[in-house]
Parts: structure tokens; sequence; C-alpha cells
């Protein structure tokens, strides 16, 4: 499962179900069974309509699950644009809401904007420090900009986080375990230490072994090591993995270098 999605398994508080308001406690049961259905579109709609009751929700749990499952919608249906407009609207009205800039900020990313991503996770830091979401996304996106000295200070503090913090979810555990150490190996290879970099590498497919990003930033390992044959290889896979698949951006890079590596 992908990270998003093993969060939003995570945050559904279903032994407190009780406690929300009738038609939420509706909506909210038809919305899981629509995401379980891959029906994205339809989820998003029910979704909608359980946020409007946001101020009769008393359980920040189950407030944090629908944003988490909004942002998987716009992710699942590859609309990053949609997504962005829509936590920006939300942010306008919630401003202190650290989860809907880690969601905007997972929007930005996707779609390119790496520098906006970074300073909407910079935002989520401020309102809490140790917000390992956060922290993970922010490292990711600094592994991207090549900024891999501060992408591994972020990663590190995550990693020491989510091994400290008690979570019943173990599947969620490993999800964001892998998605640490998927994003520190790609860091270690950009700084020259190839042989740590595929120790991670390898961590990471163990805990998660169906992420695509994990064979997309090993194959780019690769390569820059001139290791052809292996980056193809991985480049490859990476294409045919979908939890969680590639974005638009990375899918068209390598699609072409499937098309232009020689082996």
């Amino acid at each position: 499962m992908s990270l998003l999605g093993s969060l939003i398994k995570w945050l559904r508080p279903t032994k407190r179900k009780d406690a929300l308001p009738g038609p939420v406690r509706t909506l909210a049961d038809l919305a899981y069974a629509s995401l379980q259905k891959a029906d994205y579109v339809g989820a998003r709609q029910l979704l909608m309509k359980a946020l409007e009751h946001r101020k009769e929700i008393q359980d920040p749990a189950f407030s944090a699950w629908i944003l988490g499952s909004l942002a998987f919608t716009w992710t699942q249906t590859e609309q990053y644009r949609e997504g962005t407009e829509f936590f920006s609207q939300y942010i306008a009205k919630y401003s202190n809401d650290g989860l809907a800039y880690n969601f905007r900020a997972g929007s930005l990313w996707y779609s390119g904007e790496l520098r906006e991503a970074i300073g909407d996770y910079s935002r989520a830091l401020e309102l809490n420090p140790k917000d390992s979401l956060a922290l993970c996304g922010r490292g990711q996106v600094f592994v991207e900009c090549g900024e891999f000295e501060r992408a591994l200070k972020d990663l590190d503090v995550a990693l020491e986080n989510i091994v400290q913090v008690p979570i019943q979810d173990e599947g969620y555990r490993r999800a964001v375990q892998a998605y640490i150490l998927n994003g520190r190996a790609a860091a270690y290879a950009g700084i020259g230490q190839f042989d740590r970099a595929l120790i991670e590498f390898e961590e990471s497919v163990s805990l998660c072994p169906q992420n695509a990003w994990v064979y997309y930033n090993r194959a780019e390992a690769y390569e820059h090591r001139g290791e052809t044959t292996k980056a193809l290889a991985d480049y490859k896979l990476a294409l045919t993995l979908t939890n969680p698949k590639l974005n638009t951006l990375r899918r068209k890079y390598a699609e072409l270098k499937v098309k232009t590596l020689v082996d």
C-alpha cells in the first residue's frame, strides 16, 4: 500500500465512528466503499459533502481522514492541479491546518512545482516541528532539487520519529519507513555514497516491494554510475508497478529512458 493509502487506513477512526454526526457517518461509509472500488470521482463527491459538516466533527483524526482521502483521489486520477486548487481554498479558511499544507505540497510536488512544495512542507513544520509527514515529503523534494545534505537532515529526523512514535498499524509504519529509506538512498547516491545507497534501496524494497518510485530512483543512480543494463531494467520495472505508481512527469521520463537507453 502507498504511503498516502496507508495513512488513510491508519487515520480512519472506525472505533469512534458512533460519535460522528449521522449524515457524516453515512457519507464516510459510502466514501470508503467507493475508495475500495477505485471509484475516486464518486468518493471525492461524498467526501466533499462530508467536509461540509466540518464544524460538527469533533474528532481531529476523522477530519484528517477526510482530507487525506481527498488528496488520495486527486493523486490516483493524476489531477494534481485540481488538488492544489482545493487545498488552496481550504487553507484560505483554515490557515493553521498542517495536514492541508502537507497535502497541497504533495500536489505541487507531483505537478513539478518543487520550490512551492518545499514552502508548504516548511509551513507545516512551522506549525508542528515534529511533523514526520512534512519531513518525509520535504526531504524527498530536496533530493529532486539536488540538495542532498538538506534531504538527509530531514529524512534522518523523520526516520527517528517514526521508530519512536507508538503506531498500532505496522503496515503504516512500514510504508513510512520504506518511503524514507527510498529518499535517503537517492540522497546517498547523489553525494556519491553508492554502496550505502544500494543497501537502503534494498531495505526499502523489502518493506514495500510494489513502490514504483524506489526502482525509478535506483534506475537514476545506476544510470549516473554508467550501469545502463541495471538502469534500464529498473526503469522498466518502475513503469509496471502501481503501489504507489509514478507521477506523470516521472512516468514520461522513464518511458523516454526505456526507448533511448542502450542495453
